[in-house]
């Protein structure tokens, strides 16, 4: 029985992993205080949930980079993308209205200067 449990279990898993495609519609830049300049977009990106439950980001080459949850509940999903620069990354995923808000900030004191980038869209749920 004991094993007839871990089998459903590990089977079971594949399952519940489902992805997120972000599709956007507009991508805003800023660059030490001018105003932001947005322009249209076509660009996807994929936010996949792991049968482990750990969500990652898949960058364009296909590699993955994890991403931690920030909040997640029936209303939105808020995840921080690790960032190598002083800054933040953030995404916010409405799940009852199907739009995203990824928002990234950052200062450089070498350029003694800071920039943002917003990309807003779509979501819908990918074909895992």
């Amino acid at each position: 029985m004991k094993y007839l449990i871990l089998l459903l279990v590990v089977f079971a898993q594949p399952a519940l992993a489902f992805e997120y495609v972000l599709s956007y519609e507009q991508e805003c830049d800023m660059r030490s205080g001018r105003s932001f300049e947005c322009r249209s977009s076509s660009k996807r990106t994929t936010i996949r949930q792991q049968p482990d439950g750990k969500w990652v980001g898949i960058n364009p080459d296909g590699s993955q980079i994890g991403l931690s949850v920030m909040k997640h509940d029936d209303f939105v999903l808020v995840l921080n993308n690790p960032v190598f620069f002083s800054g933040t990354s953030v995404i916010h995923i409405m799940k009852k209205t199907g739009r995203f808000y990824w928002s990234e900030f950052a200062y450089s004191e070498i350029l003694k200067a800071d920039e943002g980038h917003v990309r807003v869209g779509r979501v819908s749920l990918g074909p895992r």
